[in-house]
């Protein structure tokens, strides 16, 4: 078993800084390989109705990641998420208009990014079940000490608000 850090040195996760050079960071993003395989070539291929959503998809993920990572305020919206129907399971999801990003929080303040999608074609193929059950097995395979992921079910739980 490993840490965060130690997966990261690994190259099993890697993490994503979103910030600029002079600010600095309150929460903690990681992605698994596949994810940033899938930001890096898929993300940026995504479909983008411009009369829908102002930012692109690219645009919209990367400043969600800076939000998150910058430490905003989580608690009044949903763009941050515990998908309420699997509730023994503790996945999460980053949303934006246009894309979901399923996860899990391994420690307060951390997020581990398995699975990123198109919002619309998860909806057009009911695959929120897929994607739960995608991260379910990749955080009981990673080697991540125990406990894996937090099991609590509210913001509070999972985030802190730097505010």
């Amino acid at each position: 078993m490993a840490t965060l850090t130690e997966l990261c040195d690994s190259g099993a996760l890697d993490t994503i800084d979103p910030l600029e050079p002079d600010e600095l960071p309150w929460r903690t993003l990681y992605g698994t390989m596949e994810f940033l395989t899938w930001l890096d070539q898929v993300l940026p291929n995504l479909e983008h109705n411009p009369m829908y959503a102002k930012l692109t998809p690219l645009e919209q993920v990367s400043a969600l990641f800076a939000e998150y990572v910058s430490g905003d305020d989580f608690f009044s919206d949903r763009r941050f998420k515990k998908l309420s129907w699997t509730p023994d399971r503790y996945v999460w999801e980053l949303k934006t208009d246009d894309v979901r990003i399923f996860g899990w929080a391994p420690k307060k303040d951390a997020f581990i990014c398995c699975f990123g999608d198109a919002k619309d074609r998860i909806v057009i193929e009911n695959s929120y079940g897929r994607y739960i059950a995608q991260t379910v097995y990749v955080r009981d395979h990673i080697e991540l000490n125990e406990p894996k992921c937090l099991t609590g079910g509210s913001y509070k739980d999972v985030i802190s608000n730097k505010n």
